[in-house]
């Protein structure tokens, strides 16, 4: 978990720390990726299998299994109060 801008938020680990936390919108819900090195930023065109950053697709990034894995990976908020 993360704090940003005041709100906590899920921190998604898809890899060795960088250093950075991309802050992203995942079904409607802020979510913070560790493990990447953001390269720039912005916003780019759709393409059929991710964007098109200068003339290059770049792939989408899928955090389906990811976000399945941290979320049954924490416990219920019934099993922590009773810690």
């Amino acid at each position: 978990m993360a704090l940003v801008g005041g709100e906590v938020v899920a921190v998604l680990v898809l890899g060795e720390p960088s250093g950075e936390l991309l802050l992203c919108e995942f079904d409607g819900q802020a979510v913070a990726l560790s493990g990447l090195s953001a390269e720039r930023v912005g916003f780019w065109p759709a393409s059929e299998s991710g964007v098109r950053v200068d003339g290059v697709t770049v792939p989408a990034l899928d955090l389906s299994d990811a976000l399945k894995q941290f979320r049954s990976d924490r416990p219920a908020a019934q099993e922590a109060h009773h810690e």
